[in-house]
């Protein structure tokens, strides 16, 4: 799909057809909408080839007058694969007369450039702007979805202190995989603007320099702050593995005793079934009595399991009224 936006008021606002100095931003191109902005527009193939690979990674190119610069985004990929969080390439081609962005999946930040960047009068034929203000867009999403992966693992991580299944240390993988591709693509990202700052031809202002060093920032920040959270998750991952592992055998142990606990009253009903002369058998209420000592029995096994902490299911209950005991 192509879109197409021009400047107006300082605003960013959709534009009724293509012209000189707007901005054509296309999402999930067809191979007739690639075909004609390669022959309506002249953008190289290779060029646009490299801009619906999803395996590209963030660079810079130049062909001629034709420019291009591939930055890797975050995207939520949701249910679709194993990995909810992951990075795809958004291609900026710079033309004379035009400024193209590609990207192989549906991606709007027309707002977040309109309110970001509000007091900076954003104009889409100025390409040297633009460029800079859609990396500083991509930085704060870098961030933001840093933030959301880091409230579901804090929301894992209060399930597997009480989880026995392999779901919650599965979800922590998950996770732990968009966090290497997030951090994987920051650091193509820093090294990218490096590289572009000292592309003399986009004429960078001071202006331009300041925003660059404001990207880069976040994009370091972004960096550091994935590199800490998946140093503290490959620490704990084992800690979890060993805390579904007591967790099961808590869980085994509270069967056991259970188990135990009904064997008297079996042991004792199987005694009195056998067919030899028995203590009371003429009795018609020996059944009675039979009921209650097993009963009672079973009533004292269980109080001395429990008073041991052998019939609790929860292990840090059981392990908080040991310790008590034991003051």
């Amino acid at each position: 799909m192509i879109n197409v936006y021009h400047d107006t008021g300082g605003w960013i606002v959709p534009a009724d057809e293509i012209a000189k100095g707007t901005w054509i931003h296309v999402e999930a191109p067809t191979a007739e909408e690639i075909e004609r902005l390669h022959q309506k527009l002249g953008v190289p193939m290779n060029f646009l080839k490299a801009a619906t690979d999803p395996r590209e990674v963030a660079r810079t190119d130049s062909q001629k007058n034709v420019h291009l610069i591939i930055v890797r985004t975050p995207y939520d990929f949701g249910e679709e694969g194993p990995t909810p969080f992951r990075t795809l390439p958004l291609a900026l081609i710079i033309l004379p007369d035009y400024f193209i962005t590609i990207c192989h999946k549906p991606i709007d930040f027309v707002r977040d450039l309109n309110y970001i960047y509000d007091e900076l009068d954003l104009t889409t034929h100025r390409s040297s702007q633009m460029i800079i203000a859609i990396l500083g867009v991509v930085g704060d999403w870098f961030l933001l979805y840093l933030e959301e992966i880091d409230k579901r693992l804090e929301d894992v991580e209060q399930r597997l202190r009480d989880s026995i299944e392999n779901s919650e240390m599965l979800e922590v993988l998950r996770y732990e995989k968009s966090l290497v591709y997030m951090k994987t693509g920051l650091q193509w990202n820093d090294q990218m603007v490096e590289h572009l700052q000292g592309k003399d031809y986009f004429g960078w202002n001071k202006e331009d320099q300041g925003m660059f060093e404001d990207v880069q920032v976040e994009y370091r920040q972004g960096y550091y702050m994935a590199e800490t959270m998946l140093t503290m998750l490959g620490a704990t991952t084992d800690a979890y593995a060993s805390l579904i592992s007591n967790n099961l055998n808590v869980v085994m142990k509270f069967l056991a005793a259970i188990t135990i606990v009904l064997t008297v009253p079996m042991i004792i009903f199987s005694f009195y079934g056998i067919n030899v002369a028995l203590p009371g058998e003429d009795v018609p209420s020996m059944y009675l009595v039979v009921i209650l000592v097993s009963l009672a029995l079973t009533l004292v096994v269980a109080w001395w399991f429990r008073r041991r902490g052998w019939m609790s299911a929860d292990g840090r209950r059981a392990g908080r009224g040991h310790t008590h005991r034991q003051r």
